[in-house]
């Protein structure tokens, strides 16, 4: 008869530290509790929520699609925009406005006016290009957009004419929107303060009321102004530090990627830009939603998915 074998020093010790089953209920309990602590905090609780929201509408991928063709449509559309705003003006180009913008010196300002030339010689080709781009890929952001508020919102998102008419309104009142941004950051530039005080109030009506429309527009649907308000608000202060934020990564990425890689650098840079832009929009409708749901009420939330479902079928 065998005598048991004594279990060995490294697995007895494995068995002695393994936490019983009932120890990790126990854990996961408390885990629960607290999450569920936190989530009755207003403020955390909406920072859960909508990173949660964010996530089921897999707002990663939709905002590496709304970036690829933001820098493939809209970008070139700025590009030759600027270019007929200054009637090709062989001394000015879309490079020197970055550089003025942007205040960037030396050799990164030289490669950013080299990689943006005046388009007075190719105007023709130039036009022809951002027109094809903006109807090919341009209104694909929109779509995208558009898809992006019906998962946060959890309605059905619009088909047929519908969608590309509202989807290019709301294109054509973005460009405006950013063009605004723009035009007053230019010319607050090297001007008095009173200047910044009027621009200020501007900028951010602007874009309030940007965001405010965006989601009656997308989504075709009846919300109630004073619901959408809260999460207008917050859209713009939230802007407004993306923008500053992104708008010095950007001064660093001209910056670096230029020494580093020249002409190819600066579009790296400008990719990245739009990369973030375009994860700002997405969140925002996370964040758009989550605050319409505890501004309306579950009658309305229900009453509007309601009216969502049944005119998808119109």
């Amino acid at each position: 008869m065998t005598e048991p074998s004594e279990p060995s020093p490294s697995t007895e010790g494995l068995v002695e530290s393994a936490p019983p089953p009932g120890r990790i209920a126990e854990w996961k309990a408390r885990a629960e509790q607290y999450r569920s602590e936190l989530e009755s905090r207003p403020r955390i609780g909406f920072a859960l929520r909508s990173v949660r929201r964010f996530n089921r509408m897999e707002g990663k991928h939709l905002s590496l699609v709304i970036a690829m063709n933001l820098f493939v449509a809209i970008i070139p559309l700025f590009i030759v925009g600027y270019a007929l705003l200054v009637a090709f003006n062989p001394d000015r180009s879309f490079g020197s406005f970055i550089v003025n913008t942007f205040h960037l010196t030396g050799q990164t300002a030289d490669t950013v006016d080299q990689t943006f030339s005046n388009a007075r010689s190719g105007r023709n080709t130039a036009l022809s290009i951002s027109v094809i781009s903006l109807l090919i890929t341009g209104l694909d952001v929109s779509a995208t957009v558009q898809l992006a508020y019906a998962r946060a919102f959890g309605v059905t998102p619009l088909s047929g004419l519908r969608k590309y008419l509202r989807g290019g309104a709301w294109l054509f009142i973005m460009l405006a929107v950013t063009s605004i941004g723009l035009a007053l950051r230019a010319t607050v530039a090297d001007r008095s303060n009173w200047v910044l005080v009027l621009a200020i109030p501007l900028y951010l009506s602007v874009q309030f009321g940007f965001y405010l429309v965006t989601p009656r527009l997308l989504l075709d649907l009846p919300f109630a102004w004073r619901s959408l308000a809260p999460g207008a608000a917050v859209s713009t202060g939230a802007a407004v530090l993306v923008n500053a934020f992104s708008s010095f990564q950007l001064h660093r990425w001209l910056s670096g990627y230029s020494h580093a890689y020249g002409s190819f650098g600066i579009g790296l840079s400008i990719i990245a830009y739009v990369g973030l832009i375009a994860l700002f929009w997405v969140w925002i409708a996370a964040v758009m939603a989550t605050y319409w749901e505890n501004k309306a009420g579950s009658a309305a939330v229900a009453a509007m998915h309601k009216l969502s479902a049944q005119s998808a079928h119109i």
